[in-house]
């Protein structure tokens, strides 16, 4: 009797078995809780970096903007602040301020920077940094929860502009780097301490992102990242709705594919290369279509949902594509004054204004004189080249070498039973290869349609060069396991098709390069660029 109360206590059902020792070590060494320091850490230096750049830099079109409207706001808290966002309201940065201030795209060049994101950042300041007065009287505060906490700043409404972009993208960089971790740990097949592992490593690698200060200033790259990861998040849930067997897997299946068609969409309409994510409904669109028929024929209605969902989820891709584009037409093609784009087919102010402004297109940046510029982009376009192709031709290999070696079990029969693979490897076979395609299809409009140094920063949204990475990480610190003990990992049984004592660094042919010199580069690429971007000094 005593042992059956023992084991029928509720102390006992309430309290299962836990980890022990180095494993519950591991566990805290990588919650999610301690990326909030390492990510405050990382942007407090970039700041300090950027605040202490030299002078008001190469162009003063900043300071100019800055001057022209701060009117009566010219207390030492003023001067402070614009300071900061001296230093951070660069580049692109002046347009995206400059668009969000006057809440509209006064200039045809402009609609190269993000109509939506212009009109956040708009509201945001104009919602959360309330003037401090209007005609002689105190206005009253709006109702959002930041203008209790921050009042009306006595700032101009450029000022207020920036610091609402720079808010933005600071909070965006944040979450991406949360909604990150879940995707890998989500999506990684293996035991609790290795998803956890390989997560925090990859998340930890996207705070150091070579993107650096441009997922701080007020750009569209850390709403983007966001956005995107998202999409991707909801993918993932959506496919292992997919090799589910429960009653209404179909319907969860539907509902999160098109909730990552929605994210894709906001992201392509925050970044218009948003739009190569729809290579991943495409991709099961084009999958389906052999079945298409049967599944007419016999009315599976399961089938079917899952069908339309997609081809939905694709249309909300393209949707966040056009609908700027629309506004646009709207604005310069319904009126006496048209532009010539007006009359292309199709009639795109993105293709216009790039090429007119900024001279893009395909295969215009391969000048010699550019080539400085295409060495700078070489590591970053390379490490997403490497990662996407292996993704997308070995993601079975992939998967055993983060899932480790299989233990051995006694007195099973020979020969052993063909090994079936788990839902979670179905999961990860199925997305890598569709997210390595969108990767592999940046990577080549980047190196021949655009100015190829943006893809330093556009990486940022794209996480499966993050993801090999950490994972060659995890491999050269050793791996963490559930007995406590750390060690390298790489092989498996000779069911597998990675030989023993294989591992990424020899799948991807790189055993020489270490992944700490990658890591190192990066955060010394990011720091130099802090303090160039603040400067407007090239490469930046």
């Amino acid at each position: 009797m005593n042992i059956i109360r023992t084991y029928l206590s509720s102390s006992r059902i309430s309290q299962p078995a836990t980890l022990r020792g180095k494993a519950v070590q591991h566990l805290e060494k990588t919650s999610a809780n301690r990326l909030l320091p390492i990510f405050f850490g990382w942007k407090a230096l970039l700041l300090a970096v950027a605040v202490a750049s030299p002078g008001v830099g190469y162009d003063s079109s900043t300071k100019i903007l800055f001057d022209a409207q701060r009117g009566n706001h010219d207390s030492w808290f003023a001067k402070v602040v614009e300071y900061v966002l001296l230093r951070l309201t660069r580049w692109d940065g002046i347009y995206f301020a400059s668009a969000a201030a006057s809440g509209e795209q006064v200039y045809e060049q402009e609609w190269a920077f993000s109509w939506a994101l212009s009109r956040v950042n708009s509201t945001l300041a104009r919602g959360a940094f309330p003037p401090s007065s209007r005609n002689g009287k105190e206005c009253r505060l709006s109702t959002l929860p930041l203008s209790a906490l921050l009042g009306p700043l006595p700032l101009s409404s450029i000022a207020k502009s920036a610091l609402a972009g720079v808010v933005i993208s600071h909070l965006s960089h944040l979450l991406a780097i949360l909604a990150l971790y879940r995707l890998v740990y989500f999506l990684t097949p293996g035991s609790d301490l290795r998803k956890r592992q390989l997560a925090f490593t990859t998340a930890c690698l996207h705070i150091l992102s070579p993107a650096g200060i441009f997922l701080s200033a007020p750009y569209a790259e850390a709403p983007f990242a966001l956005l995107n990861i998202l999409g991707l998040l909801c993918y993932a849930q959506a496919i292992e709705n997919r090799f589910s067997t429960f009653a209404d897997a179909y319907q969860l299946d539907a509902s999160f594919a098109l909730l990552a068609g929605l994210f894709f969409g906001l992201a392509t309409i925050m970044r218009s290369n948003g739009i190569l994510s729809g290579v991943i409904f495409a991709w099961d669109t084009i999958a389906m279509l052999p079945r298409l028929g049967a599944v007419l024929r016999t009315r599976d209605g399961e089938a079917i949902t899952r069908f339309l969902a997609t081809l939905t989820a694709g249309v909300f891709v393209a949707a966040g594509f056009v609908l700027p584009q629309a506004v646009a037409y709207m604005e310069y093609c319904t009126n006496d004054t048209t532009r010539p784009w007006c009359t292309a087919y199709p009639p795109s102010i993105y293709s216009f204004v790039q090429s007119e402004y900024w001279d893009v297109g395909f295969m215009r940046y391969w000048k010699m004189s550019n080539l400085p510029l295409f060495l700078l982009a070489l590591p970053v376009g390379g490490a997403m080249l490497g990662a996407a192709l292996l993704a997308l031709r070995q993601p079975q290999d992939l998967a055993k070498v983060v899932m480790g070696p299989k233990k051995e079990i006694r007195d099973q029969p020979f020969p052993p039973p063909p090994q079936v693979a788990t839902k979670g490897e179905k999961v990860w076979t199925h997305c890598m290869p569709r997210f390595a395609a969108v990767e592999l299809a940046l990577v080549g409009l980047t190196f021949t349609s655009f100015h190829v140094q943006i893809i330093n920063r556009i990486s940022s949204g794209y996480p499966v060069w993050y993801l090999v990475l950490a994972i060659l990480v995890c491999e050269s610190q050793g791996w963490q396991e559930e007995g406590g003990n750390e060690g390298r990992q790489g092989q498996r049984g000779n069911e597998s098709t990675v030989q023993d004592g294989q591992t990424l660094s020899s799948l991807l042919g790189m055993g020489r390069v270490k992944p700490e010199w990658v890591v190192r580069g990066m955060v010394v690429y990011a720091v130099v660029q802090a303090g160039l971007y603040a400067s407007f000094l090239p490469p930046a």
